[in-house]
């Protein structure tokens, strides 16, 4: 559950970013059974409604990735409309993004990596590792502070 509130954040603070995207709706579709819903957006970019589909995986396994994108494209059926699909993890591994490019399936995770293509905008984000920073060395004495360094 806890997951599932976290892609809503990690979806809504994405879209905001793109001034053009209003959101209308961002919510748990309350339909499907408990532990394995799908959360619904309804946005508006220029004018023109858009529905997401989101699917929340909690492993990049690519057994659990094929099922759930089985799924997203199942929305679609059920729906009768134009669904934009979109797979949302903790983590997306390289292989997991490929697997949703070749989809036609967005991705988001939670690492701040996205690429969503929604008609009008197309949204890729890419997080760099997080590395610690080395302290800040000591500045070498210069030929003139080494000078003053031995008159003192």
């Amino acid at each position: 559950m806890h997951l599932e509130y976290a892609a809503l954040e990690a979806l809504r603070e994405t879209l905001q970013q793109i001034s053009v995207i209003k959101i209308k709706e961002i919510g748990l579709d309350r339909h499907g059974p408990r532990g394995d819903r799908t959360i619904l957006g309804h946005i508006e970019i220029f004018l023109h409604s858009h529905l997401l589909a989101c699917k929340v995986v909690c492993t990049c396994d690519i057994p659990h990735l094929e099922r759930a994108v089985h799924e997203l494209q199942q929305v679609e059926k059920e729906r009768g409309v134009v669904v934009m699909p979109i797979l949302i993890a903790p983590t997306m591994s390289e292989e997991a993004q490929t697997l949703c490019r070749n989809n036609n399936i967005g991705f988001l995770d939670l690492d701040g990596n996205a690429r969503l293509y929604l008609d009008e905008v197309f949204i890729v984000k890419r997080s760099l590792p997080h590395k610690t920073i080395p302290p800040a060395a000591e500045t070498l004495p210069t030929s003139e502070t080494a000078h003053f360094a031995q008159v003192a």
